[in-house]
This record gives structure tokens, C-alpha cells and sequence, in this order.
């Protein structure tokens, strides 16, 4: 009778490298997960603020018949440039209205880093 010793130490630490690599595998998926959420989320608000602007410069540009000042607002960390520029005017049975393209730029972060997101939205209005 021969004497197999060994033989159950190579297999218990093959099994033990391939579980601590499949852990390591699930650790990554992990992180990946929580990042995409992370950055649904800051999407989602960058998108937000985008809106905020956009209806700040509609307001103000129903208001005052004119377009604002090119502005930079701070909303909740996150930079918002608004721009507005007149597209041209018509005649509607002796009314003249103007019409006006609004644009506005959310930004959080800067680019290149991980947690960068950035909207535009840009809107057609006449009064």
C-alpha cells in the first residue's frame, strides 16, 4: 500500500485561492455598482439645476421683455452658467414678439475626475 500524503493540501489551497478570487471579483462589482448609483444620483440633481436655471432665465427674460446678463449661479455645489441671446423678432397682426434662445450648463466637479457630471439644457421662448 503506498502512503498519499499531500495530495488534500494542494486541493484545499487551490479552493481556497479560488474563493479569495472570486471575493475579490464581488468587491469590484460592488464598488462599480455604488459608483454608477453615485452618479445616477448627481445626474439626476445636475439635471435639476440645469432646469433651475433655465426657468430662472425664462422668468427673467418674460419679465423684463430682454435678455438677462450672462450669469453663473451656485446651486447646491454645483455651478449653473446661463446664456440668452435674442434670435430675432416677428410681426403677429401688429404685435411684434421676440424670440429668445436660453441656454443652460449645470456642472459638478471638474472634468476628469471620477465624480464629473454636467447637463445642458437649452429652451426656445417669445414673449
Amino acid at each position: 500500500m503506498i502512503k498519499q500524503t499531500g495530495f488534500s493540501l494542494i486541493g484545499a489551497i487551490f479552493i481556497l485561492v479560488i474563493v479569495s478570487l472570486l471575493g475579490q471579483y464581488l468587491l469590484g462589482i460592488t464598488g462599480v455598482q455604488r459608483q454608477t448609483s453615485l452618479l445616477a444620483l448627481q445626474s439626476a440633481r445636475a439635471y435639476q439645476t440645469a432646469n433651475a436655471g433655465l426657468e430662472w432665465a425664462a422668468f427673467q427674460t418674460i419679465n423684463n421683455d430682454s435678455c438677462p446678463i450672462d450669469t453663473t449661479l451656485t446651486i447646491n455645489n454645483f455651478s449653473v452658467a446661463v446664456s440668452c441671446r435674442q434670435l430675432g423678432s416677428y410681426d403677429e397682426n401688429g404685435f411684434i414678439s421676440n424670440i429668445y434662445q436660453i441656454t443652460s450648463q449645470s456642472e459638478y466637479s471638474t472634468y476628469g475626475n471620477l465624480d464629473f457630471v454636467s447637463r445642458r439644457l437649452q429652451a426656445v421662448i417669445h414673449d
